[in-house]
């Protein structure tokens, strides 16, 4: 099995059509076609379902293309790797982030790599945390930013190189509608909200946050009502300033929302911790940089 076997079965795999997988790769079909044929033999398994006119991927197929983008996807960067090294050529950093409240807080980090190091292209993946340790080892993502405070990292990824390191230690804080009663009060004790209406953001998406906000009401004693959920933390903030219900989030949204919704601090104090995440054995001088920028941003607002 050749690395062209593998382009090849990719390049069918996305179109479900042999014809424009053949003209994508600049062959006739012909022997595109014998190809997966002999790759298929090779396996021992069908990747491809071609009844009924129409071309789809087996169950096999399914698992086979899933390695086969990450096989490829390390094959370009280690290719990009060597370019770069050999010829100083810019280097592109993904990063998998939460939401956009961690977006918020990272900017400066980010700010201030992109300043050092403006060769370094930069992309930005939304995905849960749990999403961000398989995109790192699978090396879809280079770094990411997760929230460890109730999801703490499993053997599984300690075993397998994933290094992580504390950035933001951000307070929660508590986010009603500016006519709720509770909108003038200097501080609130978590027990004071057992009998209101609570918005959340979406668990599947959001497992670290929604199960802190879970903890914290159980610890005062009660479960919380949850009336609605969201995908993003400013769609939560919505919800709140319409009066749906109240929220827990933290402080860094406070600012972009300060007009239409009010904050009040939390008693008992709850926060989230993110940290970075990245592979230690990655060999790319972008994400050692990068690594480098974050421990210094999180030194400093440590002594802020």
């Amino acid at each position: 099995m050749e690395l062209r076997h593998l382009r090849y079965f990719a390049a069918v795999a996305e179109t479900l059509h042999f014809g424009r997988a053949a003209r994508k790769l600049n062959i006739s079909q012909p022997p595109l076609t014998q190809q997966i044929r002999n790759l298929e033999e090779e396996l021992g398994v069908q990747l491809f379902d071609r009844s009924h006119r129409k071309v789809a991927l087996t169950p096999a197929g399914e698992l086979f293309y899933q390695r086969v983008e990450a096989i490829l996807h390390q094959v370009e960067k280690a290719v990009g790797d060597v370019r770069q090294a050999a010829h100083n050529e810019a280097q592109t950093l993904v990063i998998g982030y939460m939401g956009s409240a961690i977006l918020r807080e990272i900017i400066p980090l980010v700010r201030e790599f992109h300043a050092q190091h403006p060769l370094v292209k930069l992309e930005f993946v939304i995905m849960r945390s749990d999403e961000q340790y398989e995109a790192l080892l699978d090396g879809r993502i280079d770094v990411g930013f997760v929230d460890l405070t109730v999801q703490p990292l499993s053997d599984r990824f300690r075993s397998q190189k994933v290094a992580f390191e504390l950035v933001v230690h951000e307070a929660l804080v508590l986010a009603v509608n500016p006519a709720h009663t509770l909108a003038g009060r200097e501080r609130v004790q978590i027990g004071e909200l057992r009998d209101e209406k609570f918005v959340t953001l979406q668990r599947h998406l959001f497992p670290s946050n929604y199960d802190k906000v879970i903890s914290q009401c159980r610890q005062a004693g009660f479960r919380p009502d949850i009336v609605a959920m969201s995908e993003q933390t400013d769609v939560l903030l919505a919800y709140v300033a319409a009066g749906v219900g109240v929220a827990l989030v933290p402080a860094c949204t406070a600012a972009a929302w300060d007009t239409e919704v009010s904050f009040v601090a939390l008693e008992p104090l709850a926060a989230v911790d993110v940290h970075l995440i990245l592979n230690a054995e990655n060999p790319s001088s972008a994400v050692a940089r990068f690594r480098d920028v974050s421990a210094g941003y999180a030194r400093r607002r440590s002594r802020d």
